[in-house]
């Protein structure tokens, strides 16, 4: 379809649309027609003309095209079409209330309006529909129309072309009678308009409004969506497929993967065989891995066994293992082998144990290898970045979105590739022991819908025995025994220390390693600490007996053995032991510097904010810590520092074993702090990292807050050091958001700034809320709505004039009520959000009462909406809309409004004043969008 039709047909569907959706207005509207004249009441029988009319307009420009077999030409004729149905039904209903109308057939809008009228015949559900679809209509044409233009340029051979400079073409061109095309054409100009700000400009604001609320599964035309494959990009322009890739990335995706032991030489082959011989000689008959893969319509194979068999390094032998394509070829047939894997770690960052981790990296591993596919599988960024080009900024990931972009994936398996997926360790996922069925469902669902094979392992939790005994399996401990004699030998043989005992007393010493294999019971984990921790005892004490003895106190579980090994430390190393376990189960993903550093103290920290540290050095000097106070409960991965393994962090936390371990560590010591502070001294230093981006600022900042909320638990962190703590973070945001590169906006950032913590439109707080609007905020504000209650009363104490009212400034008290600012979302999107940790309600609750006691104002919202009607409102409305908080939580709210003389404006203000109409035009938008917005506690299906 050439451009110039395809833009009067867009402009006839809109015309159309635009037409109903004012006729369904619940608004008391001046009747406009189609052709933009006003009347103050509604002939209906003009209403049906004029409907007629843009219809039999939209009629004639569709069949002046052709309905193309696909990309945009396809889905601007597919809308066409649904518009087409959609004027026939308000058609009918002018009809419906024409024939109901007694008398002239006349509505007086003034009184009145179309739509009340037509409640008396049709449903609510039936006008709601049909206002849905309307919009819905009308935001799929508008991005249509724009991905046509775009598309036809670089058809054109003008790839590089700016999409303003193409629709001025296309406008130059259109017929000046053509006023629904014209109007259109301003429109969609407005919208590409060219401005100095990058993410708060308004048409990345509009088009990211319309691409994140409109339905994109209605855009699967064909077998390719209606994008053409990526493209290089314009010169210093970051390419979209590699943005979209970024943007799916985490940080430790691959942490837990490469921190999984590799298999020691000779074990697991027997996984490629359909027999295994047991430590006996004799075969051991069991469902074949080998022919499970082959196999095309077997969708499912679960491999189980105990804490510490070696679940997780079979997964990764069997995942990275050159045989395993040449296996699924039978199953692959015709058609490419697309393999992805996720390896769930519990003790690791909420990426590594979650649901939306486990999605992001499926996509991240299959787009990666099939980068074709990116368009239709992440199709609102796809269009947004290659629509406005570099400046783009797209938000975050929502877990909706994920879901679409991994069932459109999916929807590809058997068509374009055949997809099998690994997934480790489903009892280490962050909900697997209060809602294990929703992994078993996800898993269960994509089997059934798709035929996607799937190799799952996990502990044999009765959950998971239900789920899966019908399906192939094995069980880790009875196929090992060949496999921990192998080892055992091995590590002995290459010993020597043990080489020189064998030597004298060969048959004592057989006798060691065969009671070693037996008293294993299939454990690889046990095996692996008991062999190292014998080896380590031969080397100054070479005596068999002495070594039995040692084996015979081992206990034969591996919780026992963790307390063995945790007794075995001496007295004077048990203060560090107990820091290092601390902190690593206080740490986010922390790098072997900001560890040892935390590990080491203030002094350490001192001498390291002057100068550069060598990382290798540091590494080395870590792991020589790990070893000699942790005995292996504690490890150096590629990751980081971790625990050795999921069980090891189990045993911490058995009855009263954590106290215990806590009470160890020296007076004063806090993790969180202790790392938190580390962070600080290190951002002076060669060894800082970099911040390019507002989210990367973000992300930090949401991880520094993270560690002070901890912090505020610990009867040993005193009030000033909590304080301190956050008003550093306050000044080293500021301080990044300066040195960034990419933010345009610089902000006060002098340290001893009295006001620093104040009200102000250019601190660096006013940066997630948009500048251009000259929103006041405050950190404290911000720390008020993270529940830090020593802090606010502390600096209100300090500095009454955060107290004071002022038109467009957040009040502490409406920070501490809307946590996500959602008083302020009513008339201004925030494009960023959701980076503040945690809803910490009875925190707020303190902080609320300490606020009403303190000030006698009676505060309006920044934009001078009555506080009291709007909590009213967020307490009547779904707890799945707009708003953050329970209705729990409004309640208690109003009760203390109440209680300090708040009360009601007037009877139904808040709905028919503008905020209230503002807030009901945005909610079907914030119900797509608002979860990008919120903390990491996101509803996972």
């Amino acid at each position: 379809m050439d451009p110039i039709s395809a833009f009067q047909l867009a402009a006839a569907v809109i015309s159309v649309v635009d037409f109903g959706s004012r006729l369904l207005s619940d608004t008391y509207e001046i009747y406009q027609s189609g052709t933009g004249q006003r009347a103050r009441d509604l002939e209906l029988s003009t209403a049906s003309r004029d409907l007629a009319e843009l219809s039999a307009q939209l009629q004639n420009h569709l069949a002046g095209t052709s309905d193309a077999a696909g990309g945009s030409s396809a889905v601007l004729f597919g809308l066409s079409q649904q518009c087409i149905k959609a004027s026939a039904e308000l058609q009918r209903a002018i009809n419906e209330v024409q024939a109901n109308m007694a008398g002239t057939g006349r509505i007086g809008i003034v009184a009145n309006s179309f739509v009340s009228a037509l409640k008396a015949m049709w449903k609510a559900s039936e006008i709601e529909r049909l206002k849905e679809s309307l919009s819905e209509i009308r935001s799929q044409m508008t991005v249509a129309t724009l991905v046509s233009i775009w598309q036809e340029a670089r058809h054109d051979g003008q790839r590089h072309t700016d999409l303003r400079s193409r629709l001025d073409d296309i406008a130059a061109k259109l017929d000046r009678r053509d006023k629904p095309a014209q109007q259109f054409a301003k429109e969609l100009m407005q919208m590409t308009l060219q401005e100095n700000s990058t993410y708060s400009s308004r048409r990345n604001a509009d088009l990211t409004k319309i691409l994140w609320g409109i339905d994109w599964t209605a855009w699967a035309v064909g077998n390719g969506g209606m994008f053409d494959p990526p493209q290089p990009a314009a010169r210093g322009d970051v390419p979209a497929a590699m943005k979209i890739m970024g943007s799916l990335s985490f940080s430790d995706m691959k942490a837990r993967e490469e921190a999984i032991p590799e298999a020691h030489a000779r074990t697991f082959e027997w996984v490629f065989k359909d027999q295994q011989p047991d430590g006996n000689g004799k075969e051991v008959e069991r469902p074949s891995l080998t022919k499970w893969l082959q196999d095309t319509n077997d969708p499912l194979y679960w491999i189980t066994g105990k804490p510490g068999s070696g679940k997780s390094t079979l997964m990764k032998f069997v995942f990275e293992h050159p045989q395993l394509r040449s296996n699924l070829k039978n199953y692959a047939g015709e058609l490419p082998l697309l393999l992805a894997g996720f390896f769930f770690w519990n003790p690791g960052s909420e990426m590594q144990k979650s649901h939306e981790g486990l999605i992001r990296t499926l996509l991240y591993q299959c787009l990666n290898a099939w980068q074709d596919l990116i368009p239709a599988v992440a199709p609102r960024r796809w269009a947004l970045y290659n629509l406005l080009g570099g400046e783009a900024t797209a938000p975050e990931w929502t877990w909706q979105e994920l879901k679409e972009s991994f069932q459109a994936l999916c929807s590809y398996h058997g068509k374009k590739f055949q997809l099998a997926l690994f997934v480790d360790g489903l009892d280490e996922f962050e909900e697997a022991e209060r809602l294990p069925d929703i992994l078993i469902n996800w898993i269960k669902d994509t089997t059934t819908r798709y035929n996607i094979k799937f190799c799952v392992s996990s502990r044999p939790w009765p959950v998971f025995s239900d789920a899966f005994r019908r399906n192939c399996s094995l069980t880790m401990q009875s196929l090992t025994g060949r496999d921990i004699e192998d080892f055992v030998r091995a590590e002995f043989d290459s010993s020597p220390a043990f080489q020189d005992v064998r030597a004298v007393f060969p048959s004592d010493a057989n006798l060691v390693v065969e009671e070693i294999i037996e008293k294993a019971e299939g454990v690889f984990l046990w095996v692996s600490l008991v062999v190292r921790s014998l080896l380590s005892t031969l080397i100054d004490t070479p005596s068999l007996h002495y070594l039995r003895e040692l084996l015979t106190e081992i206990p034969s579980d591996i919780m026992g053995l963790y307390t063995s090994i945790w007794r075995s430390i001496p007295v004077e190393k048990l203060p560090t032991a107990s820091k290092i376990l601390q902190l690593c189960e206080a740490q986010k993903s922390e790098d072997v510097v900001t560890f040892w550093l935390a590990s080491e103290g203030p002094a350490a920290r001192a001498r390291a904010s002057v100068q550069k540290m060598d990382v290798q050095g540091v590494a080395d000097l870590l792991k020589r810590l790990l070893s000699g106070h942790t005995r292996g409960i504690c490890e150096l991965t590629s990751g980081g520092v971790q625990y050795l393994h999921r069980s090891a962090r189990d045993w911490l936390f058995e009855g009263d074993r954590w106290a215990e371990i806590r009470a160890r560590a020296p007076a004063g010591f806090e993790p969180n702090l202790e790392i938190l502070e580390t962070r600080f001294a290190l951002a002076e230093t060669p060894n800082a990292p970099t911040y390019d981006t507002k989210i990367s600022i973000l992300k930090t900042l949401s991880v520094e807050l993270g560690y002070a909320r901890a912090a505020c638990s610990s009867a040993k962190v005193g009030e000033d050091r909590i304080i301190a703590a956050l008003d550093t973070i306050n000044w080293m945001a500021c301080d990044r958001f300066n040195r960034s590169s990419r933010v345009e906006l610089k902000f006060a950032n002098v340290p001893n700034d009295p006001c620093l913590d104040g009200f102000s439109p250019v601190r660096w707080m006013a940066l997630y809320i948009d500048p251009q609007h000259g929103v006041e905020e405050s950190f404290v504000g911000l720390a008020a709505r993270a529940g830090f209650v020593a802090y606010t009363k502390a600096k209100v104490e300090a500095n009454r004039i955060l107290l004071e009212p002022k038109h467009l400034r957040i009040s502490l008290l409406e920070s501490v009520i809307f946590w996500d600012l959602e008083s302020v979302r009513i008339h201004i999107d925030i494009k960023i959000g959701g980076f503040i940790p945690g809803l910490r309600q009875e925190e707020r609750s303190k902080i609320l009462r300490f606020l009403l006691d303190t000030s006698d104002i009676h505060y309006q919202t920044a934009f001078g909406d009555s506080i009291y009607d709007v909590v009213h409102k967020a307490k009547e409305e779904p707890e799945d809309d707009l708003w953050s908080d329970s209705k729990e939580w409004y309640t208690e709210v109003l009760e203390l409004l109440e209680q300090h003389g708040y009360g009601p404006s007037k009877p139904g203000n808040y709905e028919d004043s503008g905020e209230g109409k503002k807030s009901k035009k945005r909610r079907g938008f914030f119900k797509r969008i608002m979860a990008s917005l919120r903390s990491k506690q996101s509803v996972r299906a």
